[in-house]
């Protein structure tokens, strides 16, 4: 096993944190009540007065000092640009007051056939540590790994000044979200129904998650990268096959169980190439790399469907690109034809979702124009030009920090939920107790 950074010690729990996650139906006291609506107000409107802050939230003047108070000393929140006074000029200028994203963070940890790879990325969007295992590894020790995987992540974090309030895991295949688990993931035999969110709770304490990995590199996108400032977008990415993910006003799609976004076994002929989920002509099998690259060698078309479902070939795809870059003629032939299933994939995807921008990931990067410009002419005759018209085709920006940023975006915005709508408030209770509800006034 190797990694590129180390952690220490095994060992390390939480800090004391002045927020934290609270599952649906969280009862507050009117302090915690009031310090979660102080941030979230700040982190949806940005800087602001403690003037006005109260007028935002109706906290009374005095209260409001005192959670102010809590969130600087606890490093939730700092003083940073001076507003000038309002009116004639008049007067002393106004501190205003903002979040400090980078003192929290998330955990992540990815996992595939032989490799782990756990990260902690800050709140404001920088991996901040990150540690790969290689293995192979079996199904057993790949659970053990993940476990220990968030724990030095945790204990990483904080040697970095950073508290981690919660961990995310990224599984290549399909997963049940509301039970934790990871369903079936093709490319690693003997994975079954795999307790994942349980192990990675148990291990570091803390609130867990799972979803896709390509799910959460869709919403790493769209909160950092090329999807900034897109309230729809639908992110594709190409590795051994294709997956993908859909994003609307910063909220993953996430489906009955948690699968949404499987762009990849969608068929787009009825006779393609056999693919490893056991079905044929499905896009993840007309565009596999290793597939393409057999083609290009002029391989017999049953050994590329062979190539397609069994694994990838790096060297050979890339070596195809460059030539389809140097004008060989059978390079972009290959290239052209898969371009032409990817856009009666998409083409699909625009007609049901119409969105604003469709991200392409993974190695549709490395690819470029080589398969962005026989998609682009070929998009038009597989959409209806008015749901077609705007809608926006980019590379992904992130690379392989993706889906780590995208467990920093889920984590970042349910920390920073309005209480009302992010951490149910139980009902009032007696007269005069401390707890309230999402109704009380503060």
């Amino acid at each position: 096993m190797g990694g590129d950074d180390s952690a220490g010690d095994d060992s390390a729990g939480p800090g004391e944190g002045v927020l934290s996650l609270l599952p649906s139906g969280q009862r507050l006291t009117r302090p915690e009540y009031n310090r979660l609506l102080v941030c979230a107000t700040l982190f949806h409107e940005g800087p602001e007065s403690r003037a006005g802050l109260h007028n935002a939230t109706g906290i009374p003047t005095s209260r409001l000092s005192e959670v102010c108070g809590d969130l600087l000393r606890g490093g939730l929140i700092r003083e940073s640009i001076v507003a000038p006074p309002e009116g004639n000029g008049r007067g002393r200028p106004q501190t205003l007051l903002e979040i400090e994203l980078r003192g929290l963070g998330a955990a992540c940890v990815s996992y595939d056939h032989g490799e782990v790879t756990a990260a902690v990325a800050d709140l404001a969007g920088t991996v901040r540590w990150r540690r790969r295992w290689t293995g192979p590894f079996s199904a057993e020790e790949t659970l053990r790994l993940i476990a220990r995987a968030g724990r030095l992540a945790v204990a990483a974090a904080a040697k970095a000044g950073v508290e981690v309030v919660a961990v995310g895991a990224a599984d290549p295949g399909t997963v049940d979200a509301a039970a934790g688990r990871s369903v079936r993931a093709v490319s690693m035999p003997g994975w079954r129904n795999a307790p994942v969110v349980a192990a990675l709770g148990k291990a570091t304490g803390l609130p867990a998650m799972i979803d896709r990995g390509d799910g959460w590199q869709a919403l790493g996108e769209a909160a950092f990268g090329a999807g900034r400032g897109v309230n729809h977008a639908v992110y594709v990415t190409l590795g051994e096959g294709i997956g993908g993910g859909i994003v609307e006003n910063g909220r993953l799609l996430a489906g009955r169980d948690g699968s949404a976004g499987e762009i990849g076994h969608t068929r787009v002929s009825d006779s393609g190439p056999p693919c490893g989920c056991g079905g044929r002509g499905c896009l993840e099998a007309h565009l596999a790399p290793a597939r393409l690259a057999a083609l290009w060698k002029g391989d017999e078309p049953d050994q590329a469907r062979g190539a397609a479902v069994g694994g990838e070939a790096p060297d050979e795809f890339s070596r195809l690109l460059a030539a389809a870059r140097e004008g060989d003629g059978r390079a972009r032939k290959v290239l052209a034809e898969a371009a032409g299933a990817l856009a009666r994939g998409l083409g699909n995807v625009v007609s049901l979702l119409n969105p604003e921008q469709i991200i392409l990931g993974g190695r549709f990067v490395e690819a470029g124009e080589t398969i962005l410009d026989p998609l682009r002419r070929g998009l038009p005759a597989q959409a209806l030009p008015e749901m077609l018209q705007g809608v926006e085709v980019r590379l992904a920006e992130l690379g392989e920090t993706s889906a780590f940023l995208g467990v920093a975006a889920r984590v970042r915005n349910q920390l920073f939920a309005y209480p009302s709508v992010g951490a149910r408030v139980g009902g009032g209770g007696t007269k005069g107790s401390d707890r309230v509800s999402s109704e009380e006034s503060p």
